[in-house]
């Protein structure tokens, strides 16, 4: 994962085992050392949004990312979170 920004269609949020949100569209960016993410939620839990930890994760073709969200927030559709650096 080199500098620039990542760019994927299907992306999920997750509280423990489950999905908090899905994602159809999302943009991660890299500032430095800050993380980024806009998306477009399709659909969502608020209860399960409320939770800690979430985790952003990216499925590609050999496995996926995964980030864990620092802070977000949904208004009409779109999030926008900050990001920890990509989990190990």
């Amino acid at each position: 994962m080199g500098g620039g920004a990542i760019t994927g269609v299907v992306g999920r949020i997750e509280w423990s085992y489950f999905v908090a949100a899905a994602i159809n569209g999302y943009t991660v960016t890299r500032n430095g050392t800050e993380w980024a993410l806009r998306a477009t939620v399709v659909s969502s839990d608020a209860f399960k949004l409320r939770q800690r930890p979430l985790i952003f994760v990216a499925p590609h073709n050999k496995g996926e990312w995964r980030w864990a969200i620092r802070a977000l927030s949904l208004e009409n559709g779109r999030l926008v979170a900050d990001l920890d650096p990509p989990l190990p």
